[in-house]
């Protein structure tokens, strides 16, 4: 047998003294004269027996109290002796939270189905001596719940476990899964989810080194759902009227007939136009054109008099800005294609300084709302909001890596930023880049074989989108593309405290970026739910990010003297494409199933010890009561 903590037997010393002089010590009690002692004989030894220092006499209640204290010590001591035992499984409980999670196909929404679904994996196939995880899937995964045994805890957190109208990151949950569990030997991990989720995703989840692990998914959802969404919604500016312009996309993701539904378009809550939808195609397009989109204002498309399963697409807002000029500085020493590319936008007013220039008759960009360096920067960058090609400092979202690179290869893009909206650069022709990284702070839009082409970020005052290459050693000026990526880098830097433009294709999930105006240290977000967040904010003014994105709507950004709107919204049709997706290719028969290796285990005595010391201490009590 072993003590955990035997420095307890210490307190034998002070418990059993008193014990024993409580014994010892004369009980004093009142003189009484009585006329013999012949019936007071017991009384008379009992007061012997309590006089001071006297020898102590064999009594069965003292050794019954004396073993009932160090029976108490040393259940304190925590006796324990080693044994062997199975070792139990590691488990790892995903659950899908993403939008398409919240379809109602099975009566409830899918996500109260696979939280069902894993509380019945706990009361009904987990052991005594397994532990498990719950990870909720959402853009951001997070554990939460450490490994514990515990069935009641592991339950309350997949209760509280809330949905939302953000895309799942599945394969950072696999990695932190991985991570849970390491080489997986008698590890399981289970996927409750309806696998709506893209071939990229998939061949992401297939590179995590999972090892042994047992990896089994749970599909949730029914066989045939029904969905009609918003998948896209874009807005822009006619040159000719110099009002808004508003294209929506319907799509219907389901079998049966759709009819006598609508397309609605509201401009601050007042519907301005209505179309009748048609979707025997399963695709409808709509683009509305009105005088009164003119002056701007939140523009609300919504899907009326249609029955599906899905809620969080069956709308899409824009914030529309009134029309404002835009003061914009070219620093080049000569760019037909910036030049023309800038000039197609009603809104930018243009000026053009030679580099050498910059500083006197460019005034180091003050008073522009967008300063554009065409293959060269200064040596120190003021804060401000830059459009920089063909340049990279250690000011900038973009790093120098090495030498130029030649004929680099488009391998992949970020199409949910804003300044890449419908932006596409499949088969874009470059003979030679920077050799470039991304900063800390930058955000990569466009990834080459050698490195980084094109990246955004904001940082220390400054708001910056980088192209790495020189634009006459490529072919996209030619693309259309090219007008478009320089319409969104305008709208994204030079959005101030309106937002810009198109800031209302804010993915939901995604770090929404605005800027507050000076004099204020805070700013408030109210969600479309009512819940509200405090944001720090620059004292002078500046971009402030903001990451509470997972809910589907219109935000409210306010503080003294400073109101602004936020729309968030789907715009997914992955998530929108409601049919359940089976992955077996993701899939592993581990030996999770096994009961693990023995191993070493400790079993504590002290409960067994303190149950003999309370039963002593009852038996004392009877014997004393029996005595008197």
């Amino acid at each position: 047998m072993n003590l955990l903590n035997p420095w307890n037997f210490l307190w034998l010393v002070p418990l059993g003294g008193a014990i024993v002089a409580l014994w010892m010590l004369r009980l004093r009690r009142e003189d009484v004269t009585v006329s013999s002692l012949h019936l007071w004989r017991a009384i008379i030894q009992e007061t012997q027996a309590n006089a001071p220092f006297q020898k102590l006499r064999r009594n069965l209640l003292l050794f019954l109290q004396l073993l009932a204290a160090f029976l108490l010590i040393m259940a304190l001591a925590h006796p324990f002796v080693y044994g062997k035992a199975m070792a139990g499984r590691a488990i790892v409980l995903m659950i899908d939270t993403s939008a398409s999670m919240n379809a109602k196909d099975t009566g409830i929404s899918r996500l109260d189905a696979a939280k069902q679904n894993a509380e019945d994996f706990i009361d009904h196939q987990m052991r005594d001596s397994d532990v498990a995880t719950v990870i909720a899937v959402t853009n951001k995964p997070a554990s939460i719940v450490p490994f514990t045994g515990d069935r009641g805890r592991l339950k309350q957190a997949i209760d509280g476990i809330k949905p939302t109208d953000a895309i799942a990151d599945m394969p950072a949950a696999f990695s932190m899964a991985q991570g849970a569990v390491g080489a997986g030997n008698g590890a399981l991990i289970r996927v409750y989810t309806d696998g709506g989720y893209d071939t990229d995703l998939v061949r992401r989840i297939q590179t995590i080194p999972l090892g042994n692990t047992d990896v089994r998914f749970i599909s949730i959802g029914s066989t045939a759902p029904d969905n009609v969404a918003i998948t896209a919604m874009d807005s822009r500016r006619n040159p000719v009227s110099n009002a808004y312009e508003v294209f929506v996309d319907v799509q219907h993701f389901g079998s049966r007939a759709i009819t006598g539904g609508t397309l609605s378009l509201f401009k601050d809550n007042k519907l301005i136009d209505a179309r009748p939808l048609d979707l025997k195609g399963g695709q409808q397009s709509e683009t509305f054109s009105t005088p009164l989109l003119s002056k701007g204002g939140v523009v609300t498309a919504r899907i009326d008099d249609v029955s599906d399963d899905l809620a969080a697409d069956n709308s899409a807002s824009l914030v529309l800005p009134p029309p404002r000029k835009r003061k914009v500085l070219l620093v080049s020493s000569g760019n037909l294609f910036l030049e023309h590319g800038l000039n197609l936008d009603p809104d930018v007013v243009l000026d053009e300084v030679a580099p050498d220039e910059f500083a006197s008759v460019g005034k180091n960009g003050a008073g522009y709302g967008m300063v554009v360096f065409d293959g060269w920067l200064p040596a120190v960058l003021p804060p401000g909001n830059f459009l920089i090609v063909n340049a990279v400092s250690s000011q900038t979202p973009l790093e120098t890596a090495g030498d130029h690179t030649d004929n680099p290869a488009l391998i992949d893009q970020n199409r949910t930023h804003p300044v890449m909206r419908f932006v596409d650069l499949s088969g874009l022709n470059i003979m030679k880049s920077i050799h470039a990284r991304p900063a800390a702070w930058g955000e990569v839009l466009a990834d080459g074989e050698a490195g980084p082409l094109i990246a955004a970020g904001s940082h220390d005052g400054r708001q910056a989108v980088e192209v790495a290459f020189d634009l006459s050693n490529s072919d996209w000026p030619l693309r259309v593309s090219f007008p478009i990526f320089l319409s969104n880098s305008i709208d994204w830097l030079t959005a101030g405290s309106g937002l810009g433009p198109s800031s209302a294709d804010t993915p939901t999930g995604s770090v929404a970026a605005f800027t507050a105006p000076s004099g204020l240290s805070s700013i408030t977000v109210t969600s479309p739910d009512n819940v509200d967040r405090v944001l720090s904010s620059p004292t002078g003014g500046g971009v402030v990010l903001f990451d509470g994105t997972n809910k589907a709507g219109l935000y409210r950004i306010h503080g003294a003297g400073f109101e602004s709107q936020l729309a968030v919204n789907l715009l997914n049709r992955t998530e929108s494409d409601l049919k359940v997706k089976d992955h077996p290719e993701l899939a592993r028969s581990g030996a999770g199933s096994a009961a693990g290796p023995a191993r070493r285990i400790r079993n504590d005595l002290w409960p067994i010890v303190a149950m003999v010391a309370l039963a002593l201490l009852a038996l004392e009590w009877l014997f004393f009561h029996k005595r008197i």
